[in-house]
């Protein structure tokens, strides 16, 4: 119970724990091996390829990242590293990775708000892009926007954790901030590790899979890369649509692995079957691309009762977040709507899919349900909302409704700013959803054409989306660093 000072002011304020910027800085530094293996590999691959300038800048943004935590080395992070100094820590870092790949991107051509917009849609794994010719693009280009989405779905996340950061008080903060999980299957530092080895595992899986059906071995790669972090950059324009069915088909399943949350494998790993099943993970995203293909075919009873592959393929890809597609998209239409509903669910916490995440939906639904059940109780009945057998706390639901206000007053934000540009309302609508969801869809509205204030609108959402609002806002509010006068 808070209590008011002689200032006025409450006295729980007093309480508020405030980020160090020292503190912050020595926790990026700590992350900063995480920034140099984003530009490591492109680089090389660069240099192989003959793309000096391209390599150089990647290079640059490598050593950087090591002179930071060369910097800190000798600096532990403290045992009271406090949960706001982790949280804006993260924050900052899904801000660092765009800009050090800015360099990068402007030697593709591109100018500075269009190689921003690149790097952060890269690292959120959004997919969205503003290319003006991105087919003319060396393919080292192309490997850096997919490793940068492998390495923002989760690779960044987790590898801090499993391999830098002792264990113990702040590995845990630093978990709870950076890793989007619904259980504890161990220490932080264990379970980082056995998420990393399953995503390069799933990622060594599905690569060879698709060169099986993608005659070329890199472009096989690259799509893993982007698809099992249901990213979306694909080495063509015209993301999956000039690829065979098969090739599609290969692509959009990895998409469906990476939209499940990684417990789910890494239990089955452990030969726990019956709590991988128990965890929902899979139940929940069968549940939704069968809702999703059944109301597809419903919509579709008019004309015929069917749905192509193509729109099938590019339903699961907004489902699961990735981003690709297999044509244009349409401008209006039910099937639109059903799109638009399917990314913002999204994919499974704990996956790397983004959106409001199945598990949430699910517990909006039973909340749904309980609100009629209670309704028939007596007034002294004591009847919690339950999610798997256990009451659902107070504090769930409060984040799942700040979520929900920030998610859908963010759209509105961005979507008045599309039609205050003229853009149609529809089309609009669904890039703004898109791009808070990270999915990458587009109608065509997002582009090399668009104006710069948009852009930087839509690069802001993205890092709101990936991070789930709540980090980036910690980071820009002023109570965060100063205590209130």
């Amino acid at each position: 119970m808070s209590t008011i000072t002689r200032d006025g002011s409450s006295g729980s304020d007093t309480l508020i724990q405030r980020a160090r910027p020292a503190i912050v800085l020595i926790t990026i530094s700590k992350h900063a091996p995480a920034c140099a293996v984003v530009f490591l590999p492109p680089a090389i691959w660069a240099g192989v390829e003959g793309s000096w300038d391209l390599a150089a800048w990647m290079l640059l943004a490598a050593t950087l990242s090591m002179l930071g935590w060369i910097a800190s080395y000798s600096r532990a992070l403290p045992r009271d590293l406090r949960k706001v100094e982790a949280m804006v820590s993260v924050a900052l870092l899904f801000a660092l990775v765009p800009v050090l790949a800015i360099p990068s991107f402007i030697t593709l051509g591109m100018p500075p708000v269009d190689a921003l917009f690149e790097g952060m849609s890269a690292i959120t794994t959004t997919g969205l892009s503003v290319a003006r010719d991105p087919d003319s693009w060396p393919f080292s280009a192309h490997v850096l926007r997919s490793w940068m989405q492998w390495c923002g779905g989760l690779a960044m996340a987790t590898a801090v954790l499993a391999l830098l950061v002792s264990p113990g008080l702040p590995a845990r903060k630093l978990g709870d901030a950076g890793m989007d999980s619904d259980d504890r299957i161990a220490s932080t530092r264990t379970q980082a590790r056995q998420l990393l080895g399953v995503y390069f595992g799933l990622t060594l899986v599905l690569s060879a899979l698709t060169a099986l059906v993608i005659p070329d071995a890199k472009e096989a790669l690259v799509l893993t890369l982007s698809a099992i972090s249901t990213g979306g950059f694909a080495p063509r324009s015209d993301s999956l649509a000039s690829y065979s069915l098969l090739g599609q088909s290969m692509v959009i399943l990895s998409c469906t692995v990476g939209a499940v949350s990684l417990l789910f494998y890494v239990y089955l790993l452990r030969g726990r079957v019956g709590e991988a099943w128990r965890l929902g993970a899979a139940q929940r995203m069968l549940r939704a691309l069968l809702f999703l293909g059944a109301s597809a075919l419903v919509l579709q009873l008019p004309w015929g009762g069917s749905i192509s592959a193509d729109a099938f393929l590019d339903l699961v890809s907004g489902a699961t977040t990735a981003g690709f597609s297999t044509g244009p998209m349409p401008m209006g239409g039910p099937f639109l709507i059903l799109l638009l509903i399917a990314m913002v669910m999204g994919g499974d916490v704990g996956s790397t899919g983004g959106g409001i995440k199945l598990m949430r939906v699910g517990l909006l639904l039973r909340g749904v349900r309980h609100s009629l059940s209670t309704a028939r109780l007596p007034d002294r009945a004591v009847a919690p909302l339950r999610r798997r057998g256990r009451p659902v706390s107070d504090a769930v639901l409060i984040s799942l409704l700040a979520l929900l206000v920030l998610y859908f007053g963010t759209m509105l934000a961005v979507w008045s700013l599309f039609l205050a540009h003229g853009h149609p309302g529809l089309p609009a609508l669904f890039d703004t959803i898109s791009t808070l969801s990270t999915v990458g869809l587009s109608t065509g509205i997002v582009g090399a054409d668009l104006s710069p204030d948009l852009k930087l609108a839509l690069t802001l959402a993205m890092w709101l989306g990936r991070l789930e609002f709540i980090a980036v806002l910690v980071l820009v509010l002023p109570r965060t660093w100063f205590r209130k006068r």
